[in-house]
């Protein structure tokens, strides 16, 4: 079969853009690539795939590049897909162009219903593009339990149209761990509003009074879309000197900074799953999260999970970890639970729902 694929996360060039949605669909390719010797997949774009990342993929993988950039997904795309059918297309973006394919589309949360004040413009552009996957998906993949009870929910879709698959874990490898002069907390994503910073921070300045102990919290991430009440909370407890943006880092250095982490703290509004949750905890460091969304079902027993989004339950389970003892169990549950987490995993599970997808 001919597998059209939706590859426009891959034309991105700006590094803080390169999370979430671009490290799925680069992995699930990069392994569908291997693990796939019957099909061949056209991979659609706005402009070209760097070589750098696509020197990851089999030689059954083309890039095709469409323009204009304007109107890409709206016109451009479904005449693409009209003129030369696939068999069947993954819409791997969050978004579904008409097709007259088998069509499978991904669908990471639905964040922008429950919190459309945080999306900004983009809430409404999103709940039209995720209706219009629904209405015309065949299959529907999400990345976590959670999220496939939430579009159940919000779409009245029975279970058997929507399957959920775990995806990998990327940054592992790397032994070496950042040295600071201070322990450190750390957050690792998007410095975006969604990512509800500004309670993790009011924790962590909860936290230094409750203990009078000299402790970092270090921002590890882009500001693509930023969040000034981040530099509000900072400057309203003093913390300057406490708490610091690293920017965008590449995979090794992040993996360090998991490393050398007490703990990984995890308050988004409503993770469709949480890669960096799933790495720290790889590298065996526990992770301190609020309960909402997906989170709990991630991090499970490898780290503290409070149940409301207060600030002070927030500081407390940090007090906690601080504890050698309770922060060494913790580090060897999350070591367990995360290999649940696997690209390969991923991979075969997407595998076989496009092999069970009868084509057009």
């Amino acid at each position: 079969m001919i597998i059209g694929v939706d590859a426009g996360a891959l034309s991105i060039s700006d590094e803080r853009l390169k999370v979430g949605v671009w490290r799925v669909v680069f992995n699930l390719l990069r392994e569908l690539s291997h693990l796939d010797k019957e099909n061949s997949y056209r991979l659609y774009s706005f402009r070209s795939i760097g070589r750098e990342v696509m020197r990851y993929f089999g030689s059954n993988m083309q890039n095709i590049v469409l323009t204009p950039v304007t109107g890409w997904s709206s016109l451009r795309l479904p005449l693409e897909l009209f003129l030369r059918k696939p068999d069947v297309f993954l819409g791997l973006s969050q978004s579904l162009p008409a097709s007259r394919s088998r069509t499978i589309g991904f669908i990471y949360d639905l964040g922008f219903l429950f919190r459309p004040d945080v999306y900004g413009s983009s809430a409404e552009k999103l709940a039209k593009q995720t209706k219009q996957l629904v209405d015309r998906a065949d299959n529907i993949v999400t990345i976590s339990q959670a999220s496939r009870q939430d579009i159940m929910s919000c779409y009245h879709l029975t279970g058997d149209r929507v399957t959920s698959c775990y995806p990998g874990i990327s940054v592992i490898d790397s032994n070496r761990r950042i040295i600071r002069k201070r322990p450190y907390f750390l957050f690792v994503g998007s410095l975006n509003r969604a990512k509800d910073i500004p309670v993790a921070i009011e924790a962590f300045a909860s936290f230094l009074k409750k203990t009078q102990k000299p402790y970092e919290f270090i921002l590890a991430g882009g500001e693509y879309w930023p969040d000034p009440s981040i530099r509000a909370v900072i400057d309203l407890y003093g913390l300057q000197k406490q708490v610091y943006k690293v920017g965008y880092v590449t995979d090794d250095v992040l993996a360090e900074y998991y490393r050398g982490a007490m703990a990984l703290v995890a308050t988004g509004f409503r993770e469709g799953f949480c890669l960096p949750a799933a790495e720290a905890m790889a590298c065996g460091i526990p992770v301190l999260a609020i309960d909402r969304g997906s989170l709990k079902e991630v991090v499970g027993g490898g780290g503290i999970v409070v149940e409301k989004p207060e600030a002070e339950l927030l500081a407390d389970a940090m007090v906690r970890m601080t504890d050698r003892k309770i922060r060494g169990q913790f580090s060897r549950r999350a070591i367990a639970l995360s290999k649940r987490y696997s690209w390969k995993t991923f991979a075969y599970n997407i595998y076989k729902i496009i092999s069970m997808v009868p084509s057009s």
